[in-house]
């Protein structure tokens, strides 16, 4: 084979794609000491996160998906990485690609490697253990680190400033008496508060630091709420100009609760100590403190709880995260009532329109509304509304 890459290969972001997962996969392998074949199939449908987010150019409408599959089966043909077999069980009008398994060679392993630049972990682990080595006694349990250590990342000179940047983490919770996870990144991460939103950088904190870290305070969430005198039920709303539209109605038995997205399925967001809410509309004490009661001990008095939010798949998401925190939520049928309206009298977007390509297919969330109605108007039509398009106006009647 070929010492450099073909030029080529490099253009086609599918095969790229492929080739680095391949490495990925076998990287997974050699660090948990068990080799397995390595085979793939192409299936927008199914398989891990990321193996769809390197399927993803055969969605693109920019790509051309046959153009793709023709150079990925040239690449396997000229220089044998892999095979590609065909699936024996595609139907007439299903594109060729659709199914087809890769299995890959391992004889091609070292020659992927020199292509990519992308040495063993084995290789790693040893120049990583030289540059972690005089940091060691600067944490309560340096074996937390990955065992091919640090990737240099965009904004780093070097791994060593990175190490740098980890060891600071411990200096500053050693002075702090309690901090945030953003605070703390700022700190420690050049600037960046956001540096260890990922999970699995905060699970590296914890890990590092298993003492120390439990300074750290979870973030918490900020809710907005229009608050009645007497409330009768809850409903979440996913859009913030839908909410204070509705908020403006002054529903005199509804109380409305802003939940800004997926913050509002979060699992703390009954914890009485992560959790804040400002209200819209002036409100006394007394009627603050009986939502709050029933926000946080719900038990005790059972409120009929809604969520109206986009007619789409993430929306819906939302929903089914939120009933993880209120089990009885159901999908408020006035609002979603207007919006399939809009759906079945040709008003509705295609995923296209919207950047919404990447939803993911939702089969059920526990509301059977939704789960018999809702979800099929989506999947049957593939369009959606955002709820922004109704007219405040003709929930008037409902919420009054």
């Amino acid at each position: 084979m070929e010492k450099i890459l073909p030029y080529w290969v490099e253009e086609n972001p599918l095969l790229i794609g492929i080739l680095n997962f391949i490495l990925d996969r076998r990287d997974s392998q050699l660090e948990r000491g068990k080799e397995a074949r390595i085979s793939f199939r192409l299936d927008l449908r199914a398989g891990s996160k990321r193996w769809l987010e390197v399927l993803e150019p055969l969605r693109d409408p920019d790509q051309d998906e046959q153009e793709l599959w023709n150079e990925l089966q040239h690449f396997a043909r000229e220089y044998q990485c892999f095979t590609v077999k065909p699936n024996p069980k595609r139907r007439p009008g299903i594109a060729e690609w659709q199914g087809a398994q890769l299995i890959f060679r391992d004889a091609s392993e070292e020659q992927l490697r020199l292509w990519l630049n992308r040495p063993s972990p084995t290789v790693r682990q040893s120049a990583w253990t030289s540059l972690l080595e005089p940091y060691v006694d600067r944490f309560e349990n340096p074996a937390a680190f990955p065992l091919e250590g640090l990737e240099l990342q965009p904004g780093f000179d070097s791994v060593e400033e990175i190490i740098a940047c980890w060891v600071s983490v411990g200096k500053e919770l050693i002075f702090a008496d309690k901090i945030s996870w953003r605070q703390l990144a700022a700190r420690c991460f050049k600037g960046d508060s956001k540096y260890l939103e990922l999970p699995s950088r905060q699970s590296l904190v914890r890990n590092l630091y298993p003492d120390l870290s439990r300074k750290i305070q979870e973030r918490q969430l900020l809710l907005h709420a229009y608050l009645p005198r007497q409330f009768e039920q809850v409903i979440f709303i996913e859009n913030q100009d839908t909410f204070i539209s509705l908020a403006e109605l002054q529903p005199s038995r509804a109380a409305l609760v802003y939940s800004e997205g997926y913050q509002g399925g979060a699992e703390r967001i009954r914890n009485g100590e992560r959790v804040r809410f400002s209200t819209i509309n002036v409100v006394s004490e007394n009627i603050r403190q009986q939502f709050l009661s029933w926000w946080h001990d719900g038990e005790s008095r059972t409120v009929p709880t809604f969520f109206w939010g986009d007619l789409d798949y993430e929306g819906l998401r939302i929903a089914a995260a939120l009933r993880k925190s209120f089990p009885d939520l159901q999908c408020w049928r006035p609002g979603y009532d207007l919006l399939l309206h809009f759906l079945r009298t040709g008003k509705a977007h295609a995923p296209e329109q919207a950047e919404k390509v990447g939803q993911k297919l939702v089969q059920a969330i526990g509301c059977q509304y939704a789960d018999s109605t809702l979800l099929p108007a989506i999947s049957g039509s593939n369009r959606y509304v955002d709820q922004e398009a109704v007219e405040i106006g003709e929930l008037a009647g409902t919420l009054v």
